[in-house]
């Protein structure tokens, strides 16, 4: 069958397959009060709003509920902590995985990994996901997209799954034809906080990961403990960066808990180093979710540090615009790839 605005959410949820929970998990749906949830999404989509203030995105739903019903035809999904028993269903080590779109390409090319943003709460894969790689492959790049942990998980679970992922990408660079040593990352909102604090606190991070594939994939501790999971390049789209004033204190709260010990250390702009991967940062004037003063601290910090980098602040596109189309952002991807001389 195929979906549409007539279909109920409970209807493409139970009929459209498993695969569905990458863009509908079970705590995005729970915020879908259950009064409209067998009603024809046509019917209320428009006029619902988020908790975080946008509409429900019904139309990418369908789309990508169609998408899903032939998933096969359109991307591999690659487990990684745990192939043999995988699922979409939980949001655990047994849910990570990448997503790699099944995309033809001529010769070695530079990788992109994205992580799309969603609070530590959920993850937005159809415009910040799914989106952004069919743009970022029409510029070059062989893109990636990581189904990381989020609250109830803990820091450092997803900073662990991203570095995971980065070597994972190298280590089967050949097979994947992209280049190891040019491998970018890309994070949206609290997935920019993500790619930038896991940059960050590397080290520590790093061995972090180590004692986990010591644990959970013994195979791979070995031969991963001599790839690097510092990234090449880092492209940061309206980030979380704060904790400590001017924050998204929802996006700490989700990755911690609360815990008072970690919000200055997981405040990005105190952790920078001098041998921070070259960097595009922007964000919008009129973000009224994550305030652009985040991503300002991300260039004033990078500065100091002589890390070569561009920050834009477009004024007008607010939060959650992705690819920046019909807003002022809209030539964001075209700067970071002439930036990043792709």
């Amino acid at each position: 069958m195929t979906f549409s605005m007539d279909n109920s959410l409970n209807e493409v949820l139970t009929l459209a397959g498993p695969m569905i929970r990458l863009f509908m998990p079970k705590e995005l749906a729970a915020l879908i009060p259950e009064a409209y949830r067998d009603v024809p999404m046509k019917e209320w989509a428009d006029g619902f709003l988020m908790p975080w203030g946008l509409p429900f995105p019904a139309a990418d739903f369908v789309q990508d509920a169609n998408r899903v019903r032939n998933a096969q035809q359109y991307w591999d999904l690659v487990p990684l902590w745990d192939p043999e028993h995988f699922t979409v269903e939980t949001n655990d080590l047994h849910s990570v995985a990448l997503m790699v779109p099944k995309l033809t390409f001529e010769g070695v090319r530079p990788a992109v990994l994205i992580c799309p943003g969603g609070g530590y709460e959920n993850i937005s894969f159809h415009s910040e996901g799914l989106e952004t790689a069919a743009r970022m492959a029409q510029r070059g790049w062989r893109p990636f997209i990581l189904n990381y942990r989020f609250h109830p998980n803990r820091y450092p679970a997803p900073q662990t799954d991203l570095a995971f992922a980065i070597k994972y990408i190298r280590a089967n660079a050949q097979a994947y034809r992209i280049d190891p040593q040019n491998l970018m990352i890309l994070g949206y909102s609290a997935g920019g906080h993500l790619c930038a604090s896991t940059t960050a606190l590397r080290g520590e991070i790093d061995e972090a990961l180590q004692k986990e594939l010591e644990r959970v994939r013994p195979e791979l501790a070995g031969p991963y403990s001599r790839i690097s999971m510092r990234p090449d390049q880092v492209c940061l789209c309206y980030p979380v960066i704060s904790f400590l004033k001017e924050d998204h204190e929802p996006s700490f709260q989700a990755l911690t808990g609360g815990n008072e010990s970690l919000r200055e250390h997981l405040s990005v702009e105190k952790q920078i180093d001098p041998d921070y991967p070259k960097t595009f940062v922007w964000t919008c004037a009129d973000d009224s979710l994550v305030p652009p003063s985040n991503a300002e601290r991300m260039d004033r910090a990078l500065s100091e540090k002589q890390i070569p980098h561009l920050f834009r602040l477009y004024p007008q596109g607010e939060h959650g615009c992705s690819t920046g189309d019909g807003t002022s952002a809209a030539g964001w991807l075209d700067e970071m790839a002439a930036y990043m001389s792709i």
